[in-house]
């Protein structure tokens, strides 16, 4: 019998079943909802948290692994929360080197042209050369992942000591998901509040101190601790911040009614003043106001009766469209907090005119499934090196910038109508340019007009594209005044389809990606994840143990499945929280359905539900989903259906595979470990593709089935009991 096994059963019961399972929801709970805070928060604080996919969460689940193979210890959850406030200390502490330091992990570890991270080296660093500051910020993220995995691993010694210490295997197991559960959308409840940091730091000690069985708990501990955690979070707090479902927002007072607003503590989007009061004052602005980014595209365009804007913001797109006559706009923002400051503060209101529609929602969702048509569709300023969407930390505006999101705006537009597209190309990347170049001519089969418009005021600095489905556009870029326009506002790179990176798509939508490779930083930051996972698990691992590996492949294969369920409803529903919650909460309840299922039915074969399961994932990847006929809504939810299949087929083998090793903890940490090692085979997909993941699981799958089958698994149960 294994030693969590041997504490677990020689221990005498404390609680009653009903307790224990209480306990187990509970426990359940606080460990998925401190993840998702630390998910969230530290991708706002800290940028590489947001860059790096899944990294968040890769490292809990390393952690909460660690602490399922050392579940016959428990003890105190206090380390889960001194780690959580030293987290937050740590990025609270005041000294301006050190905030410096955090500013550029990002761009120190990312110093190659393959990516595009923006960021510089900071001033008080500069002369210290790039490779001590490349020491320097590999220390300081591995301090931060080590903290990571000391914050779950008490969360997972309880949870797998509940599990292995149930008499009944699939109960507990259901009871931990229905603890999941509640953990998500206990979050996702304080997030729809547009509640603070503070708030989910609050609810996530007293949830893990109510977790905690009362002979455990140390209350003044945990007082104090989060006492810490709330100061630090007051340090770095502003009285000017809002925090809405998918980011930090900060508003910045620049006087006569123009503001700057932060996103995740990165300059995002400004509200500028173009009212006549503010033009008389300012004449040097009212002439130079119509050559922005905002204003200056207007000056190609015929018609703009009907006007589609596509990431809109605090209303500056949607102020410069009624200054040039529309007549109709369409103004969509996903995010309800910016739409909403963009209402109070924009000094000309431009969401208070009749004229307006605005539409709280995912730019692609709405594309794909819109009807009308438009003269003029806009695509602000979507950039989100500073955003992401939560679980799967994918950054919002992936799926906006693809090749099939351009001909969706391409169909939507009139005979004579114009798309716009914005961007700020920034050097050294000015590759990025040439892709949008190279993607819209091979939408159009035109190549399209492009120069630069510089800050005006406050107004932000953008390359602007021009695209039309008639020649029109080109015929009236030929007028004198509009060709030295052009002509005097060049962009930085070359106006050329030669050379340019490969386009994105929906199966590839990396578009701050150079080319089919893993960026080299993220070789950095998986290294450090590696070392930390050997030298964590390295004397816990029993890599002899066939139930290790079999346990440990289900992870890694369930991962990838889950994270692309995930991707696929943001593409066909929108990258929104509460789809990505919604998604979450689907895994979740088919997890559910296949305890049911082993309870009643007791499978003695598992080869049939590999078979189902890898026949899913092939089928799933041969489909061409954007062939199907049908709305994008009907379309979405065949999809759901079709990636539930392979999830409840995996569910019912991961279940009863779990009931044979009768609840073994050893096993449910390798399973987490596992989801690590899916978590980091997720980089795969920057050279195959995203939708090549479901290859790669159902490999993984087989591995694994190939080890029910030559009995590996039920060969190590005698060592679960020996």
């Amino acid at each position: 019998m294994s030693t969590a096994s041997q504490a677990a059963k020689s221990e005498p019961r404390t609680y009653a079943d009903s307790q224990a399972a209480w306990r187990l929801f509970l426990m359940s709970a606080a460990g998925l909802y401190l993840e998702m805070v630390l998910i969230r928060w530290l991708g706002t604080e800290v940028k590489i948290f947001a860059f790096f996919q899944n990294l968040t969460l890769i490292v809990c689940f390393l952690g909460f692994g660690v602490g399922c193979f050392t579940a016959g210890k428990r003890g105190s959850l206090w380390p889960s929360l001194a780690a959580t406030s030293g987290l937050v200390v740590m990025i609270a502490l005041p000294f301006p080197t050190w905030r410096s330091l955090l500013g550029i992990l990002s761009s120190v570890l990312s110093y190659t042209p393959d990516a595009a991270l923006w960021g510089d080296t900071a001033p008080e660093l500069k002369g210290i050369g790039y490779l001590p500051v490349f020491a320097i910020c590999m220390v300081v993220i591995t301090i931060f992942l080590f903290l990571l995995c000391v914050a779950m691993i008490p969360i997972g010694r309880w949870v797998g000591y509940y599990l292995e210490a149930s008499k009944n295997t699939v109960g507990a197991y259901s009871v931990n998901l229905l603890g999941s559960l509640a953990g998500i959308w206990l979050l996702a409840i304080l997030s729809f509040l547009w509640l603070s940091p503070s708030w989910w730091f609050a609810a996530a000690f007293l949830l893990v101190v109510l977790a905690q069985p009362a002979s455990w708990r140390s209350p003044l501990v945990a007082a104090a601790l989060l006492a810490a955690t709330l100061l630090g979070l007051h340090s770095i707090g502003d009285p000017q911040s809002y925090w809405s479902p998918y980011q930090k927002l900060t508003v910045q007072d620049l006087g006569e009614s123009q503001y700057n607003i932060f996103v995740n503590n990165e300059g995002y989007m400004s509200i500028a003043n173009v009212t006549a009061p503010f033009l008389a004052k300012h004449p040097d602005f009212a002439s130079a106001y119509p050559n922005s980014s905002y204003d200056s595209p207007f000056q190609f365009l015929q018609n703009t009766g009907r006007v589609l804007i596509v990431g809109a913001g605090a209303g500056n797109d949607v102020a410069a469209a009624l200054r040039h006559g529309a007549q109709h706009i369409d103004a969509v923002e996903i995010d309800p907090l910016i739409s909403t400051l963009g209402k109070r503060l924009h000094p000309e209101q431009p969401y208070s005119s009749p004229k307006v529609h605005l539409i709280n929602n995912d730019a692609r969702n709405f594309m794909r499934n819109c009807k009308d048509k438009y003269d003029v569709i806009i695509f602000g300023l979507l950039d989100s090196h500073t955003e992401f969407s939560g679980y799967s930390n994918m950054r919002i505006d992936n799926y906006v910038y693809t090749q099939e999101s351009l001909r969706d705006a391409k169909r939507l537009l009139n005979d004579d109508g114009t798309l716009v597209l914005k961007f700020e190309v920034r050097p050294p990347w000015t590759w990025m340019g040439q892709r949008f170049y190279s993607m819209l001519t091979q939408t159009f089969n035109h190549p399209p007009l492009a120069f630069h418009a510089d800050f005006v005021g406050v107004m932000v600095k953008a390359t602007v594209f021009l695209e039309s489905n008639s020649p029109g556009l080109w015929t009236r870029a030929q007028d004198p005044d509009k060709a030295a326009f052009i002509a005097a506002r060049p962009p930085n790179f070359p106006l050329t389809t030669a050379g340019a990176p490969v386009e994105t798509t929906d199966n590839w939508p990396y578009i701050y990606h150079y080319g089919h490779t893993i960026p080299r930083a993220y070789y950095s930051v998986s290294v450090v994840v590696l070392l930390t996972a050997l030298y964590l698990v390295g004397p816990l691992l029993k890599i002899r143990q066939g139930t290790t590996w079999l346990f440990f492949l289900l992870g890694a294969g369930f991962l990838l499945m889950e994270t692309q369920l995930v991707s696929r409803l943001g593409l066909y529903f929108g990258t929104t929280w509460i789809v990505n919650c919604i998604a979450i909460t689907g895994v979740l309840i088919v997890l559910l359905v296949a305890n049911l299922w082993v309870t009643s039915r007791r499978p003695e074969n598992l080869r049939l539900y590999y078979l189902g399961l890898c026949g899913m994932l092939i089928v799933d990847y041969a489909v061409p989903w954007n062939r199907v006929p049908g709305s994008g809504t009907l379309v979405g939810i065949l999809i759901c259906l079709a990636y539930c299949i392979p999830i409840l087929f995996a569910g019912i083998i991961f279940t009863e595979s779990f009931r044979r090793s009768a609840g073994n903890s050893s096993c449910f940490g390798a399973n987490m470990l596992g989801a690590v090692a899916g978590g980091l085979a997720q980089n795969l997909s920057f050279i195959f593709g995203m939708k090549a993941l479901l290859l790669i699981a159902a490999a993984i799958y087989a591995a694994s089935a190939l080890m029910q089958v030559v009995k590996l698994g039920s060969r190590a149960q005698p060592d679960l009991q020996a």
